[in-house]
């Protein structure tokens, strides 16, 4: 059996915007030229984190920003080096550099085969890890699906299930997993223990949250998530 994590999608990208010169960077709220998404990948034997433009190319982004500034237009700007770290500067002046990587790139024709310069690598030809590798919590919701919970139930336990889900409507049924140890990427190999034969898997839909909080109304929550991912919950029912 093999995990499939896919890039974080990074969340607010706008489909279309203008790009803006060099000498407005300052002058102006910059926007993106293309979405993107982002993903932790292994090339050469080093991890790193990257742009994801068009599906298809991963962006080294410390080596595309050296790139960009050297353009005097542009201030430094330390990158982060792993999700987390991009996860918490993202809104804190990270999200705009990472707009104007994307806009030199796409101005400058560098996606193009023929001018690609060497920190921009085919996906197919990069290890794609686990987006984040170390999450400081991972909280799966089961209360979304109570006649999933209650699989091989009788017809009257069954009814029991669906009066519980009535009275705890907008609650839901949550549980921990461990955040090291059990996440793993695309390819990998799952270690199923000797003697195990009740292994299952179930697709499930990850929202990653960029920001704390608590006591949030329904209404404000989108604002709180950073991006979304496609996981695989691997599950030993015993």
């Amino acid at each position: 059996m093999r995990n499939s994590f896919t890039a974080i999608v990074a969340g607010f990208v706008l489909t279309f915007a203008l790009a803006l010169a060099a000498t407005q960077v300052t002058a102006q709220a910059v926007q993106s030229a293309e979405p993107f998404k982002v993903a932790t990948f292994t090339v050469d034997g080093q991890q790193l984190i990257g742009l994801v433009l068009r599906d298809q190319l991963v962006v080294e982004i410390d080596a595309a920003n050296d790139n960009l500034e050297q353009n005097p237009a542009y201030p430094e700007m330390a990158m982060p080096d792993d999700m987390l770290g991009l996860i918490g500067l993202y809104e804190y002046g990270l999200k705009s550099r990472l707009y104007e990587i994307v806009n030199h790139l796409v101005e400058d024709d560098m996606l193009q085969a023929s001018g690609r310069p060497g920190f921009i690598h085919e996906v197919t030809v990069v290890d794609l890890q686990a987006p984040i590798q170390y999450p400081g919590k991972i909280m799966n919701a089961a209360g979304n699906f109570y006649t999933h919970i209650c699989e091989g139930c009788s017809e009257e336990e069954l009814a029991e299930s669906s009066r519980e889900r009535r009275a705890n409507r907008g609650v839901p049924y949550l549980f921990l997993k461990p955040s090291r140890g059990a996440v793993i990427g695309t390819g990998d190999d799952i270690v199923i223990p000797w003697g195990r034969t009740r292994t299952d898997w179930e697709i499930e839909f990850g929202t990653v949250i960029g920001r704390t909080g608590k006591y949030i109304p329904a209404s404000e929550a989108q604002n709180y998530v950073f991006g979304y991912m496609v996981t695989i919950d691997i599950s030993d029912r015993g």
